[in-house]
């Protein structure tokens, strides 16, 4: 019987042993905290070969958790995993999470956005603010030069601007050549007061 080693097996069978090894579900899919299944990278380690085939399923098929500040500089895997310094590897990183906070003021631009962002394969951003209806959408408007990306989702503590949020999902899938027309501000929405106290 004629032996076979890993790299005789055809490439559809060895891609679909390193998703099976290497891909983490989707960071806001439902489930346990801290049930994420373990990976295996120490699959890139057996030889050249592999190792050149399993980074682009490793970086290039799970989902990295941005940077608040640094966008796409120093992105991690899960908050269990330490970032990632190296620019080699964060070129084929193609889908970001990012959690955005309405009520502070960024630490970045939005041609720091546009840059980071455009043209990646999935762009995840959760909205977040410490006061129910407190802050308005000023911080997403950062997002608005990011185009062409493939897949994007809007998402958290976004009661009083909710056709904003669909409005920008639908602009950063936009091809960069393709003019978009501004948001169209409608009362109510942008941040609400609960009540209305008067004299």
């Amino acid at each position: 019987m004629q032996n076979i080693s890993f790299l005789d097996l055809p490439g559809e069978i060895r891609n679909q042993i390193y998703i099976d090894v290497l891909i983490l579900p989707p960071i806001f899919a439902r489930r346990q905290l801290g049930s994420d299944p373990p990976i295996y990278p120490q699959i890139l380690r057996v030889c050249k070969q592999v190792h050149e085939e399993a980074k682009q399923i490793l970086y290039g098929g799970n989902v990295f958790i941005a940077h608040p500040n640094l966008l796409n500089g120093w992105p991690r895997l899960r908050w269990k995993y330490d970032t990632i310094s190296s620019q080699n590897v964060i070129a084929y990183i193609k889908r970001y999470y990012l959690i955005v906070r309405l009520d502070c003021d960024p630490n970045f631009t939005a041609e720091n956005a546009e840059k980071a962002f455009s043209g990646i394969e999935e762009l995840t951003i959760r909205v977040e603010q410490a006061e129910f209806r407190g802050s308005d959408y000023q911080v997403l408007k950062l997002f608005e030069g990011v185009r062409g990306v493939k897949k994007t989702k809007v998402y958290g503590s976004m009661t009083g601007f909710p056709r904003y949020c669909e409005w920008l999902q639908v602009v950063m899938r936009t091809p960069r050549e393709v003019e978009v027309t501004e948001f169209e501000k409608s009362d109510g929405v942008g941040a609400m007061k609960l009540w209305d106290v008067s004299g």
